[in-house]
């Protein structure tokens, strides 16, 4: 990876949260002194301009938290956010930076705002007060790009999980931002509709160009990233490529989480001693290094 060629287009600066309720003006080492549990602790990150990138953790572990501090939605109660250059405690900038960033949720029920498809992707341009012909660009744009621009006079709630998840992504896409967050957006879906969500968020990346993170705890999703992000307790524990977060099985496991099956299956065979690499991350790595071991 490249990140020092490219710009940090997130930054967390020594950035602590709680869910609790502080005084105002609360020194950080009295919050922990009277017990205060930090869902972010002292977390010092940063997403690079183009990268894809997977967080993983099990429940409790700030993910989710995080998704939202880099969105401006919750604000740290010490340290300081950097999206775009825009500081999220700046209120004044959060039109700003939420044009810059977006945010697809889990449950998309809660971003479908109109009772038709089409409306509800412009809803986002149309407060932004574009004009009537690029609103209609944007619109059929991003519902060809999330491939529901047939099913824009439908009514929302006749969709599919998979498909308002779709036009959700849409609504976002229509926005034009650099930067997507996806807050586990696959969770809610079957597999079908789960691969069809990654599907695009790679798409986003590879053709689109934009910077992707989602938080998820699928492990076969992680592996599609670029880079995947570990946290366990409000703090990174682990950050590399897939490879390298998914080699170490015993580290991965120590905080609750599982490897990829391929990468699991493919530990197993090698401590029965077959010859297999042991950088098998999916289906089709585990089923190619079998058949070339077998048919030797």
């Amino acid at each position: 990876m490249n990140e020092h060629n490219r710009e940090a287009v997130i930054r967390f600066q020594d950035v602590s949260f709680t869910y609790e309720e502080l005084p105002e003006g609360t020194a950080e080492a009295s919050a922990r002194a009277s017990g205060v549990r930090m869902a972010i602790d002292h977390l010092n990150l940063e997403i690079y301009d183009g990268e894809c990138v997977a967080v993983l953790g099990h429940n409790g572990s700030g993910k989710s938290t995080f998704a939202k501090l880099c969105n401006g939605i919750i604000v740290p109660d010490y340290g300081d956010v950097l999206v775009y250059g825009i500081n999220t405690r700046e209120e004044d900038r959060l039109l700003e930076l939420r044009q810059k960033v977006g945010m697809v949720f889990q449950n998309p029920d809660n971003q479908i705002v109109a009772t038709v498809v089409e409306e509800d992707v412009a809803f986002g341009p149309e407060n932004l007060g574009f004009p009537p012909e690029e609103i209609r660009a944007r619109v059929d744009s991003a519902l060809k790009a999330v491939g529901m621009y047939k099913h824009r006079g439908k009514e929302p709630h006749k969709l599919s999980g998979g498909q308002k998840q779709r036009v959700a992504i849409a609504g976002i896409l229509a926005m034009k931002p650099e930067c997507i967050l996806f807050d586990e957006s696959t969770a809610m879906l079957d597999p079908k509709g789960r691969r069809s969500i990654m599907r695009i968020i790679r798409k986003m990346h590879d053709e689109m160009a934009k910077t992707v993170v989602y938080i998820t705890h699928y492990m076969e999703e992680a592996a599609a990233a670029d880079r995947v992000i570990v946290m366990e307790g409000g703090k990174v524990i682990d950050d590399g490529t897939p490879y390298e977060v998914f080699s170490n099985i015993e580290k991965i496991r120590s905080v609750g989480l599982d490897v990829p099956q391929s990468t699991e299956l493919a530990a197993l065979l090698r401590e029965d001693g077959m010859d297999l690499p042991g950088d098998i991350l999916t289906t089709e790595e585990c089923i190619a290094a079998l058949t070339k071991t077998l048919t030797r």
